[in-house]
């Protein structure tokens, strides 16, 4: 990484006292940090087999999953891979770590903010969530890759609620939970004739995060790395389910009722753990989300 580039999400507001307000709560909770362990994986290159290897164990992630499951998956043919959010840029990091062992042909939605390391421009189709004028050329242009890439036979990486799960309950008391799924990995889905994996991640962010992403977007926003900071040597257990055929697909409603389904069955993958059950998420959608803007891809953030 050059010295230039700095990840912050500052830059998917453009109002410049929102701007500043998450440069500095970055800047206190976890953005340097995390900035210094990926200079210091540059400064020593080849150590692990990929850049996701790397996150995994720079942040001394000790991810429980089911090789058997994963395993699988099939090797050739177009599959989405699809995700509840419960994290943010963890359970991207951790989902590309994880794809990439079965198919390295793999692609992943994902934010302007994590496409600025260069390592992985081979792998994301970003997503810009600003307002800039430029945001709804980004987006048309991800719509179509996103589309050729599954039509030429490989792996898209989604999480179709582009919003970080949240509590519903304002104090955060209540399990955090991904809104409805938008209906544009359905799209892609059908357009491509494409397999779905569903994936399930255990666990959620913290309190202070549910509460303020029912006060603001740019708090929300800020407090993000501090998130990811705050699980380093932890735990994280992932789900993995059976891979459901396309005729199985193609025989549920229209593009809302498929993406109700294949949520209902990433939720159950939780089996008897606590956030199992799959509520409706009544926080507002933000004035600033891309649906309302209409880029043209679904979600709010996307890690």
């Amino acid at each position: 990484m050059t010295n230039e580039i700095k990840f912050s999400y500052a830059e998917q507001v453009t109002k410049p006292l929102k701007r500043g307000l998450i440069r500095v709560v970055e800047a206190m909770t976890g953005q340097p940090y995390l900035e210094r362990l990926y200079k210091a994986n540059q400064r020593t290159p080849g150590k692990d087999k990929s850049f996701w290897a790397a996150c995994i164990r720079q942040l001394q992630l000790d991810v429980k999953y089911d090789e058997a499951a994963l395993s699988k998956a099939p090797a050739e043919g177009p599959l989405v891979v699809v995700a509840n959010h419960p994290y943010g840029v963890l359970d991207g990091l951790t989902l590309a770590w994880l794809v990439e062992k079965v198919r390295a042909d793999f692609m992943i939605l994902a934010s302007t903010v994590l496409a600025q390391a260069p390592e992985t421009h081979p792998f994301i189709l970003p997503v810009d969530l600003s307002d800039r004028p430029s945001a709804k050329s980004t987006n048309l242009a991800t719509r179509r890759k996103a589309l050729a890439h599954l039509r030429s036979g490989k792996t898209l990486v989604i999480f179709p609620a582009g919003l970080i799960s949240t509590s519903p309950d304002r104090w955060g008391r209540q399990v955090a939970v991904d809104p409805p799924w938008g209906p544009f990995a359905a799209q892609l889905i059908r357009r491509s004739h494409a397999s779905v994996l569903p994936v399930f991640f255990c666990g959620q962010n913290g309190r202070v995060f549910q509460m303020v992403s029912h006060i603001s977007r740019a708090l929300r926003l800020s407090l993000i790395f501090h998130e990811v900071k705050a699980r380093i040597g932890t735990r994280l257990d992932v789900e993995i389910g059976e891979v459901i055929s396309y005729p199985e697909l193609a025989s549920i409603g229209d593009d809302r009722a498929l993406m109700h389904e294949l949520r209902k069955r990433t939720y159950a993958l939780a089996g008897d753990r606590r956030d199992a059950h799959v509520p409706t998420l009544t926080i507002a959608r933000p004035a600033e989300s891309i649906d309302t803007a209409q880029h043209d891809v679904d979600g709010e953030e996307v890690a």
